[in-house]
C-alpha cells in the first residue's frame, strides 16, 4: 500500500477521547491473539471494512479467518458466533444491534454504525453512534474498520482507499462528507488526487453509461446501442473515458444526463449523484468508485473473497474480479427494469418483488433515486423456501420529515414474527414466508404515522 502522507496529528488528537480509548482496548485485544476471526457484512462496505481489517492483521503476522454474514435475525447471528465460540471475533459494519443475541460472549468485539436497541452484552461494541455520530452519513462500516486499524498502527493510514470505497457503497459521500468521515478525510486523505467529474465507472464512455446502475438512466442503463445513438447526437467520442473530457463535452453530456434524471423522476439527491469527486488511486489502477463496485458488485454475485484476495496482492484475480462485477451490473439492471414495471402501491409506501435477497436493496436504491415520485418509500420482498427477506428505501427529504426505517422495519417484523432493523434512511428485515402483505399493511400505518400521513 502506498502513504499518502505524515500527518502531524494521530488518530487519538482528532476523535472523542472515550471513543479512542474503547478503540484501543479493542486494538490491544486483538493483538494478543495469534488467530482472529472476522466476520463482515454481506456488501460493498462491509467487503470494504473486511480489506482494512484483514491487511491490517497480515502486518502484523495475525492469522484470520474471514466470513460474512447474510442474515441479521437473532438466530442466524447467533448461530455465526457460536461456530467457532473460543475463538476471538471481530464483527464489522453489522452486530450492535444483535448483540442482545450473544450477551455472554466476551471474545468478541463488534464494529458498527446502525441503530441498536440496549443490551447487556460483555464483549465490546464499538459504535459511532454512541459518540455522537450519525451512523447513517458520517460513519460506514468501514470507517469503523478504519478508525480500529489506526488504533492497531498509524501506518495503517495507506488503507484510506477502502474507507473511501465503504463510504460510497454506503451512500454516505452524497453532497460531500460529513461527521467522521470528513474528519479523517481532511486528516489523512488531504494529499489524495480527486477530479471532479462525472460519477462513472469504466475504461469509456459506452461502458459508463451502459453499466451505470448509480445513477440509473431510464433506457440508456443496460442499452448499449443507444448510448452510442445519443453520443454521436452530442457529438462525443463513446471511445472517450470520463477524464478525456473537454469542458465543453463534459457539460453537454451533463446537461443532458441530468435533463434525462428530471424526465424519469429524479429528483434533487438524484442530480446531486451525476457528478462527485473522483479519488485516482494510481498505484491500485482504480478510481475510488471503481474500487467501492467491484467490492460490491462482486459480494452481490457471492463472490465476496475475490477482490479481498486481488487487494490484499493477489494480482491473478483481476480479470475474475472485473467479470463478475460485470455480470452484477447486467443481472441488477434487468432486475430492476423488471421490479420497475410491477411496483404495487399504498397510500404511504410502495413495494415489490425481487428475484435475488442480494439484488433488493440495490434495486430499492436505484428505484427510489431514479425511477420513481419521492413522495414515499419503497420496499423490496424476496421470497425464499421458508423466510421472507425485506429491504427498504427512503430519501433524506423524507427522512427530514420524520421518516425512521429502522424503526419501520424492526415493529413490522416484530408484528409478523421476524426482526428487523438498520438505518433511517434504508433498513432490512427477515420475517415468515407469507407474511408480506401484513407487514405491508403494518409499515403503511406506521409510515403514515412518521410522516403525518402526508404525502411529500
Amino acid at each position: 500500500m502506498e502513504s499518502f502522507q505524515s500527518p502531524l496529528k494521530m488518530l487519538k488528537d482528532i476523535i472523542d477521547p472515550d471513543f479512542y480509548k474503547l478503540l484501543k482496548e479493542g486494538a490491544e485485544r486483538i493483538l494478543k491473539n495469534n488467530y482472529i476471526r472476522v466476520l463482515a457484512h454481506f456488501d460493498g462496505d462491509g467487503g470494504s471494512a473486511a480489506i482494512i481489517l484483514t491487511a491490517a492483521l497480515r502486518r502484523v503476522g495475525i492469522k484470520f479467518h474471514l466470513g460474512f454474514i447474510k442474515s441479521l435475525d437473532g438466530d442466524s447471528f447467533r448461530q455465526r458466533i457460536t461456530e467457532f465460540p473460543d475463538v476471538f471475533t471481530v464483527v464489522v459494519d453489522a452486530g450492535s444491534d444483535q448483540a442482545r443475541f450473544i450477551e455472554e460472549f466476551e471474545n468478541v468485539c463488534i464494529l458498527d454504525h446502525h441503530f441498536s436497541q440496549e443490551n447487556s452484552f460483555k464483549g465490546l461494541n464499538i459504535n459511532a453512534r454512541n459518540f455522537g455520530i450519525d451512523g447513517t452519513r458520517g460513519a460506514c462500516g468501514a470507517t469503523m474498520a478504519f478508525v480500529m486499524a489506526l488504533a492497531m498502527d498509524e501506518k495503517n493510514s495507506d488503507l484510506l482507499p477502502f474507507l473511501v470505497s465503504g463510504v460510497i457503497a454506503d451512500k454516505q459521500d452524497i453532497g460531500g462528507y460529513t461527521g467522521l468521515n470528513q474528519t479523517l478525510m481532511e486528516h489523512y486523505g488531504k494529499d489524495l488526487k480527486t477530479v471532479r467529474t462525472l460519477n462513472f465507472e469504466g475504461q469509456n464512455l459506452i461502458d459508463s453509461i451502459t453499466y451505470s446502475t448509480d445513477p440509473f438512466f431510464l433506457d440508456l442503463s443496460g442499452k448499449p446501442d443507444n448510448v452510442r445513438k445519443v453520443l454521436e447526437g452530442l457529438g462525443i467520442n463513446s471511445e472517450k473515458s470520463i477524464f478525456d473530457l473537454t469542458e465543453d463535452e463534459k457539460r453537454t453530456l451533463t446537461e443532458f444526463l441530468a435533463s434525462r434524471l428530471l424526465e424519469q423522476n429524479g429528483g434533487s439527491e438524484a442530480i446531486k449523484y451525476l457528478e462527485n469527486d473522483m479519488i485516482l488511486f494510481d498505484h491500485l489502477g482504480f478510481t475510488s468508485k471503481e474500487i467501492s463496485t467491484l467490492v460490491d458488485g462482486n459480494a452481490k454475485v457471492g463472490m465476496n473473497s475475490v477482490p479481498i484476495i486481488y487487494f490484499l496482492g493477489g494480482q491473478a484475480e483481476k480479470e475474475e474480479m472485473v467479470n463478475n462485477w460485470r455480470i452484477f451490473k447486467t443481472k441488477l439492471i434487468e432486475y430492476t427494469y423488471r421490479a420497475f414495471k410491477e411496483v404495487y402501491e399504498e397510500p404511504n409506501v410502495r413495494y415489490f418483488y425481487a428475484p435475488e435477497s442480494e439484488m433488493a436493496g440495490a434495486i430499492s436504491g436505484i428505484m427510489m433515486l431514479y425511477l420513481l415520485k419521492q413522495d414515499r418509500p419503497l420496499i423490496g420482498f424476496n421470497v425464499g423456501n421458508n423466510d421472507t427477506k425485506v429491504s427498504s428505501r427512503g430519501t433524506r427529504r423524507q427522512v427530514q420529515k420524520g421518516l425512521n426505517l429502522s424503526l419501520v422495519m424492526r415493529e413490522s417484523a416484530r408484528e409478523v414474527g421476524g426482526s428487523g432493523g438498520g438505518h433511517d434512511i434504508a433498513a432490512g428485515a427477515v420475517i415468515p414466508r407469507g407474511k408480506e402483505k401484513q407487514f405491508v399493511e403494518t409499515a403503511n400505518r406506521l409510515i403514515g404515522q412518521q410522516l403525518g400521513k402526508t404525502l411529500l
